[in-house]
């Protein structure tokens, strides 16, 4: 169903809630999916978001749970009547769980903890001690696996006792003795292969990893090159300790995307969507980048006292500054945003600089060429005067080459700093590009105008 629907939802939910008809209510709910769920409990007051909450399904609740905020997911769990919230619970994964129980106060998450399964505490515990933003702590421990020295019958056997449990059995892992992942096997393959047949004999041993201590990112990247549904993460010592499926990497794309677009806007990301977020968040998320950019900025200020002179012995080169500065900026942007991009998706790699650099050199040398033509007719054709026309050629051509220089390579000295190559934004790159356009013209025009 769409989600334009939601509305008509509401209305025959409030509906039934209003004649108490809980049964058919019951019934309408188990209908409809756990997106479409979150969306109603938005549209209700706390006491029918409980009474919802408990003519759901747990599987369904559970699930439309994940797509509320953390302190909903506690309120909720919190004043729902304790079987619901167990049977919920229950139904939730534990990598869910963990990340709901990192998220809140450690006094509510013990209240969360008394409630969940014996069993999968131990578990929940585990993933708790690996960071929010490292594959390990995305990762899910509901998957299945099975020894190499098994048969297929054997295999099939284990998936029937455990799979019900366990929500993701498109793939069942191949571990040794010791628990390091060896091989996979997809539930097709599991199907069509002789029972008799060895597991060791049919799996496939080229299997793509990723390391519970790596960069979430960089799990992100390897799914996506390998075109990967489900990916492995193994410990230092190679062996299996979960696997990260493609919507919880949906979430890393969009939460690492928000990120870089804040960051390339010159603010820090923000925790809670903007609406919900405090004017004084908004303000601490924004003053910093800005304070910093209008110090550096104030070196413009200087350069323009530095070459007074200079204006007022042409006054029409004042003119020209402004568009200067806003093509060196452009160009440094563009390429800054190319590398960023590339950065991210692996295409290049901090080893690559000297590549970038020598093809950024020739890409911005013939921009330069092009838009120092443009640029000669256009401030000949407004000062009259060809000097000046030379002058502002020269310093497009210049400024182009450095700022597209720059801007390229500022991304992988902050990668080489262990910095996010983000960070070095587009209002930082222009305010730089600013400083150098400046300093470039007003040398140019010194040496072609003769003046002292």
């Amino acid at each position: 169903m769409e989600q334009r629907n939601i509305d008509f939802f509401r209305g025959t939910v409030e509906d039934m809630l209003e004649a108490r008809n809980y049964e058919a209510l019951r019934d309408y709910l188990s209908e409809l999916h756990p997106y479409e769920i979150a969306s109603l409990l938005e549209e209700f007051e706390e006491p029918e978001q409980i009474t919802i909450l408990s003519l759901t399904p747990p599987e369904t609740a559970a699930e439309a749970l994940e797509h509320l905020d953390y302190d909903d997911q506690y309120r909720l769990l919190d004043h729902s009547d304790k079987a619901v919230a167990k049977a919920i619970l229950a139904a939730m994964g534990r990598d869910a769980i963990a990340d709901l129980l990192m998220a809140i106060h450690p006094n509510k998450a013990q209240q969360i903890m008394a409630m969940v399964p014996e069993e999968d505490l131990e578990s929940i515990k585990y993933l708790m001690t690996y960071p929010e933003d490292s594959a390990g702590g995305i990762m899910s421990l509901d998957y299945i696996q099975a020894r190499e020295y098994w048969t297929i019958e054997q295999v099939i056997r284990h998936f029937r006792k455990v799979g019900q449990k366990q929500s993701i059995a498109n793939y069942i892992y191949i571990v040794d003795a010791i628990g390091k992942l060896v091989g996979v096997l997809s539930l097709k393959e599991l199907l069509l292969n002789d029972p008799k047949s060895l597991v060791s004999d049919v799996m496939h041993k080229n299997i793509i990893t990723v390391l519970a201590t790596a960069d979430q990112e960089e799990a992100a990247r390897i799914m996506s090159q390998y075109d990967l549904m489900i990916l492995p993460v193994v410990n230092d010592q190679g062996r299996l300790v979960g696997v990260i499926t493609a919507d919880d990497i949906m979430d890393v794309i969009e939460e690492e995307d928000t990120e870089d677009i804040h960051r390339l806007g010159g603010s820090q990301p923000l925790e809670l969507p903007y609406l919900e977020s405090s004017l004084m968040t908004l303000f601490s998320k924004r003053i910093g980048w800005l304070v910093f950019l209008f110090v550096v900025q104030a070196v413009t200020s200087n350069i323009l006292k530095y070459y007074e002179n200079v204006l007022s012995s042409v006054v029409t080169l004042a003119f020209f500054i402004p568009l200067l500065a806003d093509v060196g900026g452009n160009s440094g942007t563009q390429a800054s945003s190319l590398i960023i991009r590339a950065l991210a998706l692996g295409e290049v790699t901090v080893k690559d600089i000297a590549v970038i650099l020598f093809k950024e050199l020739r890409v911005s040398g013939l921009i330069g060429i092009v838009m120092g033509f443009i640029g000669y007719f256009f401030a000949w054709a407004i000062s009259g005067s060809a000097t000046i026309g030379m002058i502002v050629a020269c310093t497009l051509i210049v400024v182009l080459i450095m700022s597209s220089t720059i801007g390229a390579i500022l991304p992988i000295l902050g990668r080489m700093c262990r910095v996010d190559p983000a960070v070095f934004s587009a209002p930082f790159i222009t305010t730089v590009v600013d400083i150098t356009a400046l300093t470039v013209y007003f040398n140019i025009a010194i040496r072609l105008l003769n003046i002292d």
